[in-house]
């Protein structure tokens, strides 16, 4: 009896001591499963954030993509498609308005999804995206520099001491570069069809060529033709505007310090004196300047810059100068319509001797000459000839200048931000 009364008791504690066990192995259990599942919840959310960042700047990179091939007229569909490390993202480009357009762009990684939207609307911008954009006349530069990028429609031909600071292109399959010492501190590149006797200190993209300091680099297409910056849109606005301030009938010469603009002049304009631009000035005859006159925009002008356009020729010497409104981006933008040579006995749409100033000089129909410590910040012409000494000085904010008058010739970013 005694015996198992012993055994009774013996396994009333065995299965206490069990019990004990398997409820402190519940508990143990469950204070691991507390520690461990918010340590995977904060991995998984920390995975997922990591993830949806990714997403986001994959999209905002689409976007932007998108955007610089609309500002710098690149040949693009209605989308436009990156990918990196094997995700990838769409920016889908929509009209979405009179002079506007929508870039949607979806990025996509691990199934995390973020949409970022921008909306382009066109303004007072025009896109000078060269320090020299030369048409199907191409550019022929002397012992002279271009401190920035040129982009040739026709071939760019130099001379010894002919210097281009960036990249030069010379379009399509008969596009050449002959004798040029293109880009610095091994920036700056040569692309064209054939390219002969010049320096690259980048890379020379190009399908034949001899007496160059690099062999061909084949893998590159020839370059495409790029749109000149202005279109007749902003020229017919330019006049208009200018007529809004009245007409001189006949020739004006600027004779003493004097403020013109806006105006419309049916002759020719003499500027011999120091001249503040206050408006756009349409002169339909010859533009000519004298006495080291200097042309300034008005402080009214604030950070834009100012027009002057003409039907004629177009010639600055005796040192005259140009200034902006004393802020900066602001800009004198000279303009012809001109098609000289053609027609104009070998003359040029513009000739420029002797010329300083905040000025970017535009012929696009016609050839611009520069000579004699010519200095520039922008030079456009279906033709472009630079003679000894001349330079050109290129700035950044040329991409996207804004002028006072007239429609857009870019598109300027109006909203952007994300949508989900």
């Amino acid at each position: 009896m005694q015996e198992k009364r012993k055994r009774k008791v013996n396994n009333q504690s065995g299965a206490a001591m069990l019990i004990s066990v398997v409820f402190f192995l519940f508990i143990s259990l469950a204070i691991i499963s507390g520690l461990v599942s918010p340590t995977v919840r904060e991995f998984k959310i920390s995975n997922d954030l990591i993830k949806s960042h990714q997403s986001f700047f994959l999209s905002e990179s689409a976007m932007e993509d998108a955007y610089f091939r609309l500002k710098t007229a690149k040949t693009m569909g209605s989308t436009d498609t990156i990918t990196l490390e094997g995700n990838s993202a769409t920016a889908i480009i929509t009209d979405s308005g009179y002079n506007k357009k929508t870039i949607s762009s979806l990025g996509d990684v691990s199934s995390r999804q973020r949409t970022n939207e921008l909306i382009l609307s066109t303004g007072d911008g025009i896109s000078f995206n060269y320090g020299i954009q030369a048409g199907i006349g191409g550019f022929v530069i002397g012992n002279a520099i271009v401190y920035g990028n040129v982009y040739s429609n026709g071939n760019i031909t130099g001379s010894n001491g002919a210097i281009i600071t960036g990249s030069a292109f010379s379009v399509g399959a008969s596009g050449v570069i002959d004798n040029v010492d293109v880009g610095q501190g091994g920036v700056g590149d040569i692309r064209a069809h054939t390219v002969t006797n010049s320096t690259v200190a980048g890379n020379l993209y190009c399908q034949t060529g001899t007496g160059n300091n690099k062999s061909c680099n084949t893998s590159q297409a020839d370059p495409g033709v790029v749109d000149m910056p202005i279109t007749q849109a902003m020229v017919d606005k330019w006049k208009a505007d200018a007529e809004l301030g009245g007409t001189t009938v006949g020739n004006l010469t600027i004779s003493s310090p004097a403020t013109l603009g806006p105006k419309k002049i049916t002759g020719n304009l003499a500027i011999n004196a120091n001249l503040t631009i206050a408006g756009t000035i349409y002169v339909v005859g010859n533009i000519t300047t004298n006495n080291g006159a200097e042309i300034s925009l008005s402080s009214s002008y604030g950070p834009t810059g100012g027009i002057i356009i003409s039907d004629g020729r177009v010639v600055l010497s005796n040192n005259a100068e140009f200034f902006g409104s004393g802020s900066e981006g602001s800009y004198v933008l000279l303009t012809t319509t001109s098609t000289c040579p053609a027609g104009c006995s070998g003359l040029n749409a513009i000739e420029i001797l002797n010329n300083v100033g905040a000025i970017l000089v535009n012929a696009q129909n016609g050839t611009v000459h520069l000579n004699n410590n010519v200095e520039l910040n922008e030079v456009v012409g279906n033709g472009i000839i630079i003679d000894n000494g001349a330079e050109v000085h290129y700035l950044s904010g040329l991409a996207n200048s804004n002028f006072s008058s007239g429609p857009s010739g870019g598109w300027n970013i109006q909203s952007w931000g994300e949508t989900q």
